[in-house]
């Protein structure tokens, strides 16, 4: 925020340090776990400050301007700063902190430069130090970058020198409480009524998936949505994350585990992979991985090949015929005494389906790709099950992914395990 003069920045100034110092003699924490009734008190006497400071300036401003700066030192001190905002707006689903003067938002899917900016570095070390603190993390020259979840329910990924070479970063994700409806992904022109019938067939009748894509497209959102809307209630599903981006309220019968950093003397480390076999242990039905991008990968094809039928991740890739050779890589290279011919017959055996998402140049996020595979010597042989169009109607390009004509191998389970019409693909 810019403000008229020089005059009410050193009032700014003078009123931060002298609100620190009532912070510190109440000896308060100062943090965002403050509650309304504190806040109201400390809202109060920071008003106090300024109107006293603007006295001795001999300087009088707008109610608004005067209701500006007390909340920015509020927003400094008990919240997040100029990014609080963008927390609190609901249509704004990711904040990337360049620098001082370059905040960036994601908005319906569209990268802007947000009417914001921090007033120096410092201030921003600060907002970072406090989140790493807020979740019992740390940030510091011997561990420059932290990867947490704070209160608000957003993901942040924070880095700072020497790793960042032009002081800190700050990129945050909010997670989407409110999962999208059918209705809306339909409306959103995500997906197409033919492919979700197809889809909840798919997951009822506890086929495999692998859903692929790149950062941002919206992968997790739509697992999130089909755990929501087609898992029945009574499946036990076993939720491993990093940091939590699923959200599954009652009565889905799903218990969730994340893993963990090690500490500072380099002991407690939780790894996916842990947490994959002690999955294992906790009588699952289906188990849903938030991100595959390690040795978990074996582990993932492990499951999926001792009867945990209906499993679920997500990767990053560029299509679906490179999911699948990511999977296999990743496999192969966390054992180093698995041979290539049993992970592809792991593939095989456990991954059904995949579903490929991208993001097109006007931000709509659409399923590109439904696919399944066969082996070939030499490597994979992609079928499309339902594959991505391009239209023009009323002279702009409409995006649709169609059925291809191809009946997948496995039309037959889900006639039998989840009541598909024998003419479904006919309709």
């Amino acid at each position: 925020m810019k403000y008229l003069d020089d005059v009410i920045n050193n009032v700014k100034s003078e009123a931060k340090q002298l609100f620190k110092g009532m912070l510190l003699d109440k000896r308060m924490h100062i943090d965002s776990s403050v509650n309304e009734e504190q806040r109201r008190e400390l809202s109060y006497n920071l008003e106090k400050i300024l109107l006293r400071l603007l006295k001795e300036h001999k300087r009088k401003i707008e109610r608004e301007t005067l209701y500006i700066l007390k909340e920015d030192i509020m927003d400094e001190f008990l919240g997040y700063g100029v990014i609080d905002k963008f927390l609190e707006d609901p249509q704004v689903t990711d904040i990337m902190v360049n620098s001082p003067g370059q905040i960036f938002i994601e908005k319906d899917g569209v990268v802007e430069k947000a009417d914001a900016a921090f007033e120096n570095e410092h201030q921003i070390m600060s907002i970072i130090e406090r989140m790493a603190s807020d979740s019992g993390r740390r940030i510091d020259l011997s561990s420059p970058f932290v990867d947490l979840r704070i209160k608000r329910g957003a993901r942040v990924t924070a880095v700072i020198p020497p790793i960042a070479g032009k002081g800190p970063l700050l990129c945050v994700r909010k997670i989407l409480r409110d999962v999208f409806s059918l209705d809306e992904l339909l409306e959103k022109r995500t997906v197409n009524k033919k492919m979700l019938d197809f889809l909840k067939y798919c997951v009822r009748a506890r086929i495999n998936m692998l859903i692929s894509g790149s950062t941002g497209v919206g992968k997790t959102t739509f697992m999130n949505l089909l755990i929501k809307e087609f898992i029945p209630d009574e499946g036990r599903v076993v939720i491993l994350e990093d940091t939590e981006e699923l959200v599954v309220s009652p009565p889905k019968h799903c218990i969730k585990l994340f893993t963990r950093s090690a500490s500072i003397t380099g002991q407690g480390e939780v790894k996916l992979s842990d947490l994959v076999k002690l999955a294992l242990h906790l009588r699952p039905d289906r188990i849903v991985i938030g991100e595959i991008r390690g040795e978990e990968a074996f582990d993932f094809l492990h499951v999926v090949n001792t009867g945990h039928d209906g499993s679920m991740c997500t990767i990053h890739a560029n299509d679906c015929a490179d999911a699948l050779m990511r999977l296999e890589t990743l496999s192969l290279m966390s054992r180093f005494n698995i041979s290539e011919n049993v992970v592809r017959r792991f593939l095989k055996m456990g991954v059904h389906l995949i579903i490929h998402m991208v993001r097109l140049n006007n931000g709509q996020r659409i399923v590109s790709q439904v696919s399944e595979f066969e082996h070939t010597q030499g490597g994979f042989m992609i079928k499309d099950i339902f594959s991505l169009h391009r239209e023009i109607k009323e002279n702009r390009e409409v995006y649709e992914a169609k059925f291809t004509g191809y009946i997948p191998s496995f039309f037959d389970i889900l006639k039998v395990r989840a009541d598909m019409p024998d003419n479904f693909f006919e309709l």
